[in-house]
């Protein structure tokens, strides 16, 4: 399976702008991350480094791994429709998806999904873009929703209230809007399009464990690096997490998830400033476990289409 589409495609001023808009703003969003990370203590970040348990860390890395796993179990769920799917395909075109996310700028990344899976299963581009849109709207809303559980704008009795007044309301009219969806109108046709769902409630299950997760082993690592309380630091990692949403994020996210992070955290630049290097460690401890886990998936899906065409050409002579 062909995983990286080459560039030569297109014509020379095309590749050239395209370069150019990527370069660009990748120094715009590295430099918004100098300018945040500038005054950090590094001796004292990587002093505290060193005292992290090391099954901290490794409860952190099975924890990060894990995600990618519900990720895979909702893409199973997601398009069991075609048939069964391994395990691995889906491991692997999550990692490889995640990877082309977090690599490529303007979110152009997001791309990668329709492209993966129109190799993997026998189905339409059309299909897949809207796979695609479900699943970020099913994330976008996992994630406004722990937004709204954790962030502090309101005590936290109100919050859960309102929250499980909106889930009795959704499960309770569920009928009249599901007819409201099957209307003609242009407008409702156009938000049915979007709103195609293929997998049962378990897809929701998996993606709030997903996010779950994250937050949670970004938190854990967070608190040991800087410091702080555990509840503020989850509420770094939900807002980092939530600077992803955004039309525009840094290469890789570095810069703007160290903003979302700061901005969760609720400190004054004065007390934020110091700890910005450690923010930016966790950043890119997650970001390696992620990279290598895509180069891994690559690697043995390269060494498994080769043994393939050698097994066809013995075949053949």
């Amino acid at each position: 399976m062909k995983y990286v589409i080459s560039e030569k495609q297109f014509e020379s001023h095309v590749r050239i702008r395209k370069w150019f808009y990527r370069l660009v703003f990748w120094m715009l969003a590295l430099m918004l991350l100098l300018a945040l990370v500038r005054h950090s203590d590094w001796n004292q970040t990587f002093s505290r480094l060193m005292e992290v348990p090391k099954v901290i860390l490794l409860i952190c890395t099975l924890g990060w791994l894990s995600s990618f796993l519900f990720r895979a179990l909702r893409f199973k769920a997601e398009w069991k429709s075609q048939g069964r799917i391994s395990l691995w395909d889906s491991l692997s075109l999550t990692f490889l998806h995640n990877a082309a996310v977090v690599l490529v700028p303007f979110r152009v990344g997001e791309l990668g999904y329709p492209v993966l899976v129109k190799k993997l299963l026998n189905v339409s581009l059309q299909q897949c873009i809207r796979s695609l849109l479900w699943l970020r709207f099913q994330d976008g809303i996992v994630l406004i929703s722990l937004a709204f559980l954790l962030l502090p704008f309101t005590s936290i009795e109100l919050r859960i209230s309102i929250f499980l007044f909106v889930m009795f309301l959704f499960f309770f009219t569920q009928k009249w809007w599901l007819r409201l969806l099957r209307s003609r109108h242009f407008l409702i046709r156009q938000v049915r399009a979007f709103l195609h769902q293929r997998s049962d409630a378990s897809g929701w299950f998996w993606s709030a464990a997903n996010w779950i997760v994250k937050i949670l082993v970004v938190a854990l690592l967070l608190s040991n690096l800087t410091g702080l309380e555990a509840l503020q630091t989850v509420r770094g990692a939900l807002t980092g997490e939530l600077s992803a949403l955004l039309p525009l994020t840094g290469p890789a996210g570095l810069g703007t998830y160290e903003a979302g992070v700061w901005s969760g955290l609720g400190l004054t630049w004065q007390e934020m400033k110091g700890l910005m290097g450690s923010v930016l460690l966790t950043h890119l401890f997650f970001l390696c476990i992620s990279l290598l886990g895509a180069v891994v998936a690559l690697s043995f899906n390269t060494l498994s289409n080769d043994q393939n065409k050698s097994k066809q050409r013995g075949a053949h002579v």
